[in-house]
This record gives C-alpha cells, structure tokens and sequence, in this order.
C-alpha cells in the first residue's frame, strides 16, 4: 500500500456513533420563533425553541453538527417545537397550556429575573435543561434514529439529576422486533427542520 501524505494527523474512526446520548443536558437558548402551518384541521403555530448544549462533553454539539453538515440547505438539529395555544378551552389546548407553562416555569426558575411577558424573542440566552430522545426515522431509503430535543426542563432539574431519559420514539409505537440500522445523527436527513443559523 501507498503511503498517504498527512496521514498521521487523520482522526481515527473508533467505529462509535458521534450521536447525542439520550438524557438531560444544560443548555442555551440560541433563538425562538412563531412558525405557521397549514395541516389537515387547518392553520396552527408552533413556538419553535433552538438550543445547543453548554456544558459537559457535549458543549456545543448541536452547532457543531450544523457547521458540519454539507448540505446545501443545512438545518440546525436542536429545536424543540411546542404547538402555541389557542385559549378555545379544547381539553387538547388545556394540554398544550400546560406544556407551555412547564417551559415557562423552567425558564424562569433557570433565569433570575426573568419572567415570561408572551414575547418569545426575549428566550434568546437564557439558561435551561434540556431532554433528548432517541426518534427512529425512515426517510428516502434511510431509516435509524436520531437525537431528538423532547423537553425543557431547569437547569436544578438536570444538575440534580431529577429527571428520567425520555424513552425512544419507534415509528409503529412499540420497539422493533428485529434490530435496526441507524445512521449518525442523522446529520443529512431530518425532516421537517427550519433553518436557524442565527
């Protein structure tokens, strides 16, 4: 075999998943925003939240993923999308209230002097937990899972280990019974992700 310039400096591939581990994380909040949709019961919103990690072994993973991505319209993995309440008193908008509330009861418990004033481009820098799941996927031929933003949660609620690692997300519902191909994060295939390149 040829020799190959510069091959001493190539980072071995330990043959390991550089995949986010499920499980919680302290974090940022990089940026928010309202996003519309158009589904089958018509118009909703959803308030999209992107975060990265702060610290541990993880730091800024979720940037390093997005700086590494070659795809021409590159996504940034770490959002978490919260569905906006309607106030209609449906016991599905009680539902999504209360996700709402838990988030803002985080933030502001993880943020002294902040208080949630429905302006949603105030989270940017503000300190949270966060929770990460394993999704599974299948899409264009590719099928695996990827690490999934699940939750926001204080920062208390992660630095004391309060909390349980959400369990994966299985398209049909229930683990597969034969084992599964997965890819590595999915770093090229995730649907449904907007740009946040801040």
């Amino acid at each position: 075999m040829r020799p190959i310039a510069g091959f001493e400096k190539v980072q071995a591939y330990s043959g390991g998943s550089d995949r986010l581990p499920a499980g919680g994380y302290i974090a940022r909040i990089e940026g928010a925003k309202i996003v519309g949709y158009n589904g089958k019961n018509g118009y909703y919103e959803k308030l999209e939240i992107a975060v990265d990690i702060m610290e541990g072994d993880y730091a800024f993973y979720f940037k390093e993923v997005y700086q590494n991505s070659t795809q021409e319209n590159k996504k940034w993995k770490g959002v978490l999308r919260l569905y906006v309440p309607t106030g209609d008193g449906s016991d599905n908008d009680n539902r999504t209230q209360r996700v709402l509330k838990g988030v803002t009861n985080a933030l502001e418990d993880s943020n002294a002097g902040y208080h949630w004033d429905w302006d949603e481009t105030k989270l940017k820098g503000l300190k949270c937990g966060i929770l990460v799941r394993d999704k599974e996927y299948d899409y264009k031929g590719l099928h695996g899972f990827y690490s999934e933003v699940f939750a926001i949660v204080s920062t208390d609620t992660i630095r004391e280990n309060k909390f349980k690692t959400p369990e994966p997300k299985y398209l049909n519902g229930s683990a597969p019974a034969a084992p599964t191909y997965s890819t590595d994060d999915l770093k090229t295939v995730t649907p449904g992700e907007d740009d946040y390149p801040f």
